[in-house]
């Protein structure tokens, strides 16, 4: 709900309320009523932007930094003070859409996550190895490590922290480095005007942000070198559809459109 008012807007409308009721009364500025107005838009403007700051803290997305430390607080989740509002922020309301759940692969992501600042996404796959087994694949902050690619004491500490915490059922537990595909991307366009520097850096930017396990379609990447434009975009490279399994993950390599 939008409460928020500006002065002026307060001000115009108190005056236009009083010209309505007595049509030949000065409102001029210096006027008793003008002072009058102007002295009650001032109180009601913070009565307005007071009512927006309460209802801006009733959600965890659009709250500020100490109310999300409050969240965190009282849903019993850890805190890491060197996060940022964005990366706290996203593990409140990923709490919130997936609350524990005794073990089930939320928790298992949330956990990996929790274990180290270091590490930027996770993905679960449940029974990965046969039934009572988990595999929590981990992706590194490249911006504080250098990789995603996670070292062995960082899939250590995660694996250490969730053993600590998950269901004692669990009969094995792997935590593991996504392995890496490594893409090229060759298309000639026919009749496109969209910039090949920005389709170059669309399918760059696609490849880069793709998940364990998530296809690559040779449609995808038409529209993207065209930009949403007419024309056509015959892919060379891949020679069809890259499927991984849920334990790859593609990254783009020499990207040529041209």
């Amino acid at each position: 709900m939008a409460f928020k008012k500006s002065f002026n807007n307060i001000l115009t409308d108190l005056l236009t309320s009083y010209q309505n009721q007595m049509p030949d009364i000065d409102i001029s500025k210096g006027s008793p009523v003008y002072i009058k107005s102007a002295a009650l838009a001032s109180a009601l403007w913070g009565l307005y932007n007071e009512g927006e700051y309460v209802d801006l803290q009733r959600f965890a997305d659009s709250c500020d930094r100490e109310t999300l430390e409050h969240y965190i607080a009282i849903r019993g989740m850890s805190f890491i003070p060197a996060e940022t509002d964005a990366a706290l922020r996203a593990r409140v309301l990923d709490d919130i859409r997936h609350p524990p759940a005794g073990g089930n692969k939320y928790d298992y992501i949330r956990w990996a996550k929790e274990a180290s600042p270091l590490v930027k996404n996770a993905w679960c796959v449940p029974s990965g190895q046969g039934a009572g087994t988990i595999d929590v694949i981990v992706l590194a902050d490249a911006a504080a490590t250098g990789s995603e690619i996670p070292t062995s004491d960082l899939l250590a500490a995660v694996r250490a922290y969730i053993v600590d915490i998950c269901p004692a059922d669990v009969r094995f537990l792997r935590v593991l480095a996504a392995e890496l595909i490594v893409q090229a991307v060759t298309i000639a366009r026919i009749g496109s005007d969209y910039v090949a520097a920005s389709a170059i850096a669309d399918i760059t930017a696609y490849l880069a942000g793709m998940e364990p396990g998530i296809s690559l379609y040779r449609d995808q990447l038409k529209l993207l070198a065209l930009g949403g434009g007419p024309g056509s975009a015959p892919v060379t490279t891949p020679a069809a559809d890259v499927i991984p399994t849920a334990y790859q993950m593609l990254r783009p390599g020499v990207i040529d459109v041209h």
